[in-house]
């Protein structure tokens, strides 16, 4: 399946069951909400805490819905995965985000210990000026991380959500082989513009320029729109059946 096939399937499966493409777009709207009402300091310390508990819950049953779709797509549906099971979807959130997080820390912890190493290599020519060097590397060891990530989440979907399976050097390498490097390359580009420019750029710009109940409908149409298509990218990818 070529890139533009990726695109049409996902479109197509994102609209597969407009209730549960709701119920996220819905979801979307609350933990934005929360976050907004948090930020106010008119809120008494005791329901700031009850906001914080619901905005956290909130996030992971997102984050947990979002492995979902990647896990059921690994597993062949071209549908929507039901919006049940909130305790699962909890717990799968939580591990997700950990992974995550874990991916995100990497680079950062690498960075930190061979910062003097780099510094003291590069310290030698005193013409230089260090500083775009250093941000540069720190970037590409983010990127390299971002790719492994979704290879890791993909081997995680394909081994039912086993933390362990995020962790599997040799079966990460495997997910990326069998996809093509190539490919898998182009997919994490288009994930991370997504993920890390497109959505926020537009929920922003959408909440800032439009009235409330605007802004809130197309948000619910949105946001959820974007983030399905980066998961079933990658649950697409991990399909058994090509296997």
């Amino acid at each position: 399946m070529n890139i533009k096939e990726l695109f049409l399937d996902a479109s197509k499966y994102a609209t597969s069951n407009w209730t549960r493409y709701v119920l996220l777009g819905i979801t979307f709207v609350f933990i934005d909400l929360l976050d907004d009402l948090a930020e106010s300091m008119a809120i008494p310390p005791s329901i700031l805490i009850f906001l914080l508990s619901l905005f956290v819950i909130l996030v992971f049953i997102q984050a947990g819905y979002i492995f979902r779709i990647i896990e059921t797509s690994v597993e062949g549906s071209n549908k929507l995965p039901p919006f049940n099971r909130i305790k699962q979807l909890f717990f799968h959130g939580i591990k997700d985000s950990a992974v995550a997080m874990t991916y995100i820390f990497i680079p950062i912890i690498l960075f930190l210990i061979l910062l003097d190493p780099i510094m003291f290599y590069l310290g030698d020519n005193n013409s230089l000026d260090l500083t775009p060097i250093v941000i540069m590397i720190f970037i590409s060891m983010l990127v390299v991380c971002f790719i492994f990530l979704q290879a890791a989440i993909i081997n995680m979907a394909y081994h039912k959500g086993k933390i362990k399976a995020a962790f599997e050097f040799k079966g990460i390498i495997g997910q990326i082989k069998n996809v093509g490097l190539k490919k898998f390359l182009i997919v994490c580009f288009l994930a991370a513009l997504i993920i890390l420019i497109l959505e926020p750029f537009i929920r922003d710009s959408v909440r800032s320029s439009l009235d409330l109940p605007s802004g809130t409908l197309i948000e619910i149409l949105l946001a959820p729109y974007l983030s399905i298509l980066t998961s079933r990218f990658l649950g697409r990818m991990g399909r058994k059946e090509i296997r």
